[in-house]
């Protein structure tokens, strides 16, 4: 009994480094998502710009594969060759690249608007029943309604997009900074806990 009672509270208890590790996180985590919210262009230039150094480096050790690797050397260089092309215009143009991005993520938000709304207007039968209720069709017209305003908004201001993209980066890395530092600080009080609470508790299983 005693024994299994100390593995659970091994099992509950972690390092106080990786709680006080979790606390720092959160905190960098925190004022970045500040920054992102007050600055959102810029967050998305570093957004861009690190996935264009993600992909730099998939391009070259695609090409150094196809250099000293034998089997589909051809389909490796070329392949590496082109990403290396592709993150280098985005290095190059990160605000021009991230227009691109939220103009086309702009116009798959507007045929997926007009498809809710037509989906929310037509009117299906079964068994002479309205399927879906007229909650539900309105609902849908009105999330169509939205969706295609909205990217309406964003094809002829890019630049609104890119800032609301910015902005959807911060409000996520502010709630995953708080989520993180809370966890952080819920495990760091249950680590630093008294001995004699852990002791007397051993006492009592045992």
């Amino acid at each position: 009994m005693k024994a299994e009672h100390e593995h659970i509270l091994v099992n509950k208890k972690s390092p106080t480094w990786v709680w006080a590790l979790q606390i720092g996180i959160a905190a960098v985590a925190i004022g970045l998502s500040i920054s992102s919210i007050i600055y959102p262009v810029y967050a998305v230039m570093a957004a861009f710009t690190a996935a264009a150094i993600i992909l730099l480096l998939f391009g070259i050790e695609h090409v150094v594969t196809g250099v000293f690797v034998k089997g589909s050397r051809f389909v490796h260089i070329g392949l590496g060759g082109l990403i290396i092309i592709l993150s280098s215009i985005i290095l190059a143009y990160p605000v021009a690249s991230a227009t691109l991005v939220v103009w086309l993520a702009a116009i798959a938000l507007l045929f997926s608007g007009v498809a809710s709304i037509i989906s929310g207007l037509r009117v299906r039968r079964v068994e002479n029943r309205r399927v879906p209720g007229r909650a539900s069709r309105a609902l849908s017209v009105a999330a169509g309604g939205l969706a295609v305003a909205l990217s309406v908004s964003i094809m002829a201001s890019p630049t609104f997009g890119v800032q609301l993209a910015g902005f959807v980066i911060g409000i996520a890395l502010l709630v995953y900074g708080i989520r993180l530092f809370i966890t952080g600080v819920s495990g760091l009080r249950h680590a630093t806990a008294t001995p004699a609470t852990a002791s007397s508790s051993d006492t009592m299983a045992a």
